[in-house]
């Protein structure tokens, strides 16, 4: 536990990817076969939720939002870490430019010879639909807790970290 993680759990909808973890992590990952709007897990089992560059891959961002928050218990936190989308049009267009111009371009420089075609070309896709940043914002809020975005390199990458307390939709429940 020198990582501060008791047991980390792994969603993926790709039992491959899982696998390739399982490999990594060891015995304390525990891989679950799943997608982030149908949570597997009992309500209030997480300590926290951590997700890495998957958040703008989900078909639901407000459902996602609300398994986390269910399936996390009070006092617990989320963390996301992923690329973002400016609020300001100018630095979301320079962010846009750099996605779906440069960035497929350097990657296939970068992975030359080690895989088929440009896997990171998907990226561009999930980027367009991606809301801004403040409206991410406002939906882990809504659904989770109180949050904090803290952004880097013109807003194109991002960290929210909230708290899981008591929201409104605790109260419907």
């Amino acid at each position: 536990m020198e990582d501060g993680f008791e047991n980390i759990l792994g969603l993926d909808p790709s039992i491959h990817l899982l696998r390739f973890a399982r490999s990594r992590l060891g015995h304390r990952f525990c891989p679950i076969l799943g997608v982030a709007e149908n949570l597997p897990l009992r309500p209030g089992s997480l300590g926290a939720v951590i997700t890495c560059f998957s958040l703008r891959d989900v078909v639901s961002l407000g459902h996602s939002l609300d398994e986390f928050a269910r399936a996390t218990r009070r006092g617990g936190a989320l963390a996301v870490v992923d690329i973002g989308k400016p609020d300001s049009t100018f630095w979301r267009a320079l962010i846009g430019f750099y996605i779906s111009y440069v960035m497929p371009v350097l990657a296939r420089f970068l992975i030359r010879g080690r895989t088929v075609g440009n896997p990171f070309k998907v990226i561009v896709l999930t980027w367009k639909k991606l809301q801004t940043n403040e409206r991410v914002l406002g939906f882990i809020e809504q659904s989770f807790g109180p949050c904090a975005l803290k952004s880097f390199l013109l807003g194109g990458l991002v960290v929210f970290e909230a708290d899981r307390f008591s929201v409104w939709k605790d109260v419907l429940q």
